[in-house]
């Protein structure tokens, strides 16, 4: 892609990546002649991007003597043991929820997590960090999703877990040590002008259906809706921690379903996002599905993603250093967002002191949660 230089690390990802994705033999000519702290970096990037478990499984495929040496490979075979035994307890906590609501007359469908890794040629390599689902009714006659979606929190509670009621999208609280995000809305409505079309138009699409996976039941959404709801969620991430493994859902979904979109929402601002997404996954990660006018955007993209202007944790540790790096972050994040969303600056600014008021405990935090 024009504008963009990789170096011998990112380069080495990302052929490992093409080849897990696609289940192939990696492009040789990047691992030749790269040294122990090529691979290093190669691992440290794969971890930082949450794409490690899956990078592995190119690096399998290359021929021994290309591969790094024992001491290197070692800690990442165990990285990838203990994430695989992590995605088992996931499954495990996702189908135990699933019947609970179940026996109380809630539905549950799984979005994105372990549901969403079925499409992966090894589900347990597509690495999460949360359960995302969204709870509704199995019967409207005797109750409405409304109520069923706080009746799935009521019975949380009753077990003497706190549920965090923070968020109008979703309620938050710890299953078992897993944490669990229970939609009560699919997208940021109040924040995103986009996201009112692209809600109704996923609710419509939801269309669950059962998968099984690692000895587990679940429901998973339709194609339809994973691919509206895989690029919002990633255009969401834009400007606050877009990465990898936001790349490689969004590949996976072009691999198996090309650019399934629908029509109303290719007319609006967020679609040149999502052929910004296309272009990068053609260009490093083997998809094949044209689209063109987004090489700027693209490279943008690819920019925030591996040198990002701002990081998560604030540097400064004075109280007017961190407010005056969060001031500047805000607005560049906003900046990189209006790239791809129809937003309003007031609206924006707003909406954060709101939420600054209701926990002003994260005025002064350095961490980005």
């Amino acid at each position: 892609m024009k504008g963009m230089t990789l170096n011998t690390s990112e380069k080495m990802l990302l052929a490992l990546l093409r080849s897990s994705l696609h289940e192939r033999e990696p492009e040789t000519d990047f691992f030749q002649n790269v040294t122990e702290e090529d691979w290093k970096q190669c691992y440290n990037l794969a971890i930082a991007q949450g794409v490690m478990a899956l990078a592995w499984d190119g690096l399998l495929r290359l021929p021994k003597e290309l591969q790094p040496i024992r001491k290197l490979k070692l800690p990442w075979a165990m990285a990838v043991e203990r994430y695989e035994a992590k995605y088992l307890r996931y499954c495990q906590i996702a189908d135990e929820l699933s019947t609970l609501y179940a026996s109380h007359g809630i539905e549950m469908v799984q979005l994105k997590g372990v549901g969403f890794s079925t499409l992966y040629p090894i589900p347990s390599h597509r690495e999460g960090g949360d359960i995302d689902i969204y709870t509704y009714s199995a019967d409207k006659s005797r109750m409405s999703d409304q109520e069923a979606n706080a009746f799935a929190d009521t019975l949380i509670q009753n077990q003497s877990i706190v549920v965090d009621f923070h968020s109008y999208k979703h309620s938050n609280f710890n299953y078992k040590g897993i944490p669990i995000e229970n939609h009560k809305i699919f997208l940021d409505v109040k924040d995103i002008k986009e996201a009112v079309r692209a809600n109704k138009i996923l609710y419509s699409e939801l269309k669950p259906r059962i998968v099984e996976l690692a000895e587990c039941k679940i429901q998973i959404p339709s194609p339809a809706f994973n691919s509206l709801f895989i690029a919002f969620h990633a255009m969401q991430h834009y400007g606050r921690g877009i990465t990898f493994h936001h790349l490689c859902d969004w590949a996976i979904i072009l691999k198996h379903f090309d650019l399934l979109i629908p029509d109303e929402m290719k007319r609006l601002r967020f679609y040149q996002g999502v052929k910004a997404l296309t272009c990068l996954c053609n260009n490093f990660l083997g998809t094949n599905v044209p689209v063109d006018g987004v090489e700027r955007l693209a490279n943008e993209m690819m920019q925030e993603i591996l040198h990002p202007k701002f990081e998560s944790v604030v540097p400064a540790k004075s109280k007017v250093g961190i407010i005056v790096y969060k001031t500047r972050r805000f607005l560049h994040r906003y900046q990189l967002k209006e790239r791809v969303f129809n937003l309003s600056l007031s609206k924006s600014i707003w909406n954060s002191i709101v939420n600054h008021i209701r926990r002003p405990n994260t005025i002064f935090e350095r961490i980005n949660k």
